[in-house]
């Protein structure tokens, strides 16, 4: 496991789906916590959430950055 800011995970697994537990939140609204998975499968990382369940504290799931152009949740893929 890895202990770090959500944002900074967000950059650091550009297009990859993060779990975090033990999820702390500081005044700035910035959330820290420990990585348990990075996968590009977004039910793999949805499963291990619903697996983990309560048991260790708060829980985060999210994609890392980005960049594909989007219009109406649409993404845009040229060729």
């Amino acid at each position: 496991m890895e202990r770090m800011w959500s944002g900074e995970a967000s950059m650091k697994y550009p297009k990859q789906w993060i779990v975090m537990v033990n999820i702390s939140t500081v005044p700035n609204n910035r959330t820290m916590g420990d990585i348990i998975l990075v996968t590009p499968n977004k039910t793999e990382a949805y499963a291990k959430a619903k697996e983990i369940g309560d048991s260790m504290g708060g829980k985060l799931v999210f994609e890392g950055f980005n960049d594909t152009p989007q219009i109406g949740g649409l993404e845009i893929c040229c060729q």
